[in-house]
């Protein structure tokens, strides 16, 4: 059976087709990779994408000669889109509280892995399994999902003030909860057992993450039938603003304001001025400075986090995932 083609694959082979010549394929799969990584929805990449290869079928020439490197014409194409006030966002980072327990399973998987390699390197070749030893892997790994969730939606909903107290309230609550468990069970150990035992685990987290996912996808929300009503409009178009382009809560707030203001003095509907919420937001030009900061923000709290529980506890797993997240907050502060 063949393979099956995302819309954007296949308008990559399009370019390696055209002149015979894979590199252009490489061109133009580097600035779908720059435009995804600014949140473009993939629809407006590829309609960018078809309109170079319309004129590189056309002329027959390079694509790095018509429209200069991937950076650059992806740069160009995203500039353009905000002048034109037509540019699209999308959720790539969006995490709902329905994906918790299979995002939180599949990095519980992950981390019990790094525990597992941890101990080995360290010569512990079997341990006295406790129950915190499954736990911690488990505990983590939900903690960041729900972390994750509870700021996106309070961001949308409330703004940064109330994502902020929700994310923090959620991450010191999961940390609590499973040093407890860890500490309690320090005392009803289950037994003596290879540290490769942690491959089990692996596998039943990574297991039960697909199940959960796949048992999820046929329940996904059926499609909006539309916006009737003003204050929901508002809402859409201010959680539209806060979550896929970063923007303060006093910028959202005025802009808000002014489309009311605006659709009164016309006499017409929000909606009959102005369209839907996608489309009015499409006229406002990202902060992806601000969103960088924040994201970073996030986890650098979740790396600070885990230090402070190292000087309690240390533990190699603690120190790697403490390692790792302020990786992640340094890749995104630093991330163009």
């Amino acid at each position: 059976m063949a393979e099956a083609r995302t819309p954007l694959a296949a308008i990559h082979d399009e370019f390696g087709r055209a002149r015979g010549e894979h590199r252009d394929s490489a061109w133009a799969y580097g600035v779908s990779w720059r435009l995804m990584r600014r949140d473009v929805e993939p629809d407006q990449v590829g309609e960018g994408l078809k309109e170079a290869l319309a004129l590189v079928q056309e002329t027959e020439e390079s694509p790095e000669v018509l429209f200069g490197t991937p950076d650059e014409h992806a740069d160009a194409l995203y500039d353009r889109w905000v002048e034109e006030g037509r540019l699209h966002l999308w959720d790539a980072s969006r995490m709902t509280w329905a994906q918790v327990p299979s995002w939180g399973l599949g990095l519980a998987a992950f981390l019990s892995l790094g525990l597992m390699v941890a101990f080995l390197a360290n010569g512990e070749s079997s341990r006295t399994w406790t129950l915190g030893m499954i736990a911690i892997p488990v505990g983590i790994g939900f903690g960041v999902a729900a972390t994750w969730a509870a700021w996106d939606s309070l961001l949308r909903s409330r703004g940064t003030a109330a994502a902020a107290v929700g994310a923090g309230g959620t991450l010191a609550s999961a940390s609590i909860v499973t040093a407890m468990l860890n500490e309690w069970s320090k005392a009803h150990p289950l037994g003596h057992a290879s540290t490769w035992s942690y491959l089990w685990v692996a596998a039943v987290c990574a297991m039960a993450a697909v199940t959960w996912s796949r048992w999820r996808r046929p329940r996904s929300a059926p499609e909006p039938t539309g916006i009737t009503d003003v204050d929901e409009w508002s809402r859409e178009l201010a959680a539209i603003l806060r979550g896929r382009h970063g923007l303060g809560d006093a910028r959202v707030r005025t802009i808000v304001g002014d489309t009311h203001a605006h659709a009164a003095d016309a006499g017409r509907s929000v909606q009959e001025e102005f369209g839907t919420p996608e489309d009015y937001a499409a006229r406002f030009e990202p902060d992806r400075a601000r969103k960088r900061r924040i994201e970073a923000a996030c986890w650098l709290a979740i790396g600070v986090a885990q230090g402070l529980w190292l000087l309690d506890d240390f533990g190699w797993l603690r120190a790697t995932v403490a390692v790792a997240c302020l990786g992640v907050a340094w890749q995104n502060y630093r991330r163009d």
